[in-house]
């Protein structure tokens, strides 16, 4: 019963996702559903709804979105996007590597919602192409993604470690398979996407590299850099790194003040924040509720064996929070109690794996919302270039862990 109940909900939340309902608005009529059939009262869901505002997670989210977008802002107005990508597509010698790339870059840091910041860079790199606002905003989603399986910077790694109980460079060890797999697949799969397929550099256009380019390169790529350097280095976090890395540019760039005022006023997107707020706060309805402990009663129950549930419970977990962190701390240790000796570490991948790719589906990721709003892609339209990739991304997932076995 609590399966078809949360399923129920998606279902109609991707309904109104498909009618073109304000993602915000979709988001809470969705929670609102969820409430009224989980019998949460109206005083509950408004006390969650203010945990969820004064949350500090959620103001860092918010917070780190506007900065991102103030820092977008004199990137962009100070031409060093444009000089980046040029930089990358001269250097590659093809627009659809820089596309890769840029979103692959942006990658490394884990900041919530971080593909709206290179969304920008990937729109400018698709330019000269043919190519449809689902295709880019599926591009930059499923490349901004493909470091999460190893990099010590993801909080998850670090989380699911401790509660497997293993080194973490072991834990890293085991899942860096994932990131070269799944670079290769989104290859394979989104080459075949007419308007890239259609775009062929010719051998003339192709610039030499020089000393400007690389210079090029290295300016665009030093915020990024800086920023890495300073929450993983120096383990300050993100806000204070984006503060200091705008302000640095700031001077840099003599940005005046009436301009900076100008270029945060400009930064300030109400219709973002209240779509991020509106996935946040299903997320956080779905985890109180109890909904997700129920449904996993409901699996146990069907009679499934450990393999399957090990696949099908994180997976309903990441596709129903849009969240990494639920699906690793809920399930990982409900796994764990089903799993053999020898089978833990195993297992724990598969279910790391299997939340991931419920995550990268789920119509209430962050970074998906970001991509189809920057690009003005249909939401629905663009899950039909991730279904593939993500599937195969299991399936792979699945033969990996048969072959530890």
């Amino acid at each position: 019963m609590e399966a078809l109940k949360s399923i129920f909900v998606l279902i109609v939340l991707l309904f109104m996702v498909r009618k073109r309902l304000h993602l915000g608005h979709a988001f809470l009529l969705a929670t609102g559903l969820f409430g009224l059939l989980h019998q949460i009262s109206p005083k509950e869901m408004a006390l969650i709804a203010l945990e969820t505002v004064l949350d500090s997670s959620t103001l860092i989210v918010l917070g780190s979105l506007y900065l991102i977008r103030i820092m977008e802002k004199i990137i962009n107005d100070t031409g060093v996007q444009s000089r980046l990508v040029a930089s990358i597509k001269s250097l590659t010698g093809n627009p659809r590597a820089a596309m890769i790339i840029l979103p692959g870059l942006i990658g490394l840091l884990p900041n919530p919602g971080g593909a709206r910041f290179s969304a920008p860079m990937v729109k400018e790199a698709s330019r000269e192409l043919t190519i449809s606002p689902e295709q880019s905003a599926a591009i930059n989603y499923y490349f901004r993604h493909i470091w999460e399986f190893f990099l010590p910077l993801y909080p998850a790694n670090l989380i699911a470690a401790q509660i497997i109980g293993v080194p973490i460079s072991q834990f890293l060890l085991m899942m860096f398979p994932f990131t070269p797999i799944t670079i290769l697949i989104g290859l394979i799969l989104f080459r075949n996407i007419p308007g890239l397929a259609e775009a062929r550099e010719k051998p003339e256009e192709k610039e030499k590299a020089s000393s400007q380019l690389w210079l090029h390169l290295s300016e665009g790529l030093l915020p990024i850099l800086a920023i890495l350097l300073l929450v993983i280095g120096f383990k300050i976090s993100i806000l204070p790194s984006l503060v200091m890395v705008i302000g640095t540019m700031l001077l840099f760039y003599r940005v005046g003040f009436v301009k900076c005022l100008k270029m945060m006023k400009e930064s300030l997107a109400p219709g973002i924040f209240y779509m991020t707020f509106a996935a946040i706060y299903l997320s956080e309805v779905l985890q109180k509720s109890g909904s997700i402990e129920a449904l996993l009663s409901s699996v146990v129950a069907s009679g499934l064996n450990p393999l399957l549930i090990t696949i099908f419970f994180p997976f309903l977990i990441g596709l129903f929070s849009g969240i990494t962190l639920p699906g690793i701390t809920i399930a990982l240790p409900i796994i764990l109690t089903i799993a053999g000796p020898e089978q833990t570490l195993t297992l724990a991948c598969l279910a790391f794996m299997s939340n991931y790719v419920g995550v990268m589906l789920s119509p209430t990721h962050l970074c998906l919302l970001m991509s189809t709003e920057y690009f003005g892609a249909n939401l629905a339209r663009t899950y039909r270039y991730l279904y593939l990739p993500e599937t195969t991304l299991l399936v792979f997932s699945l033969l990996y862990a048969f072959c530890l076995f």
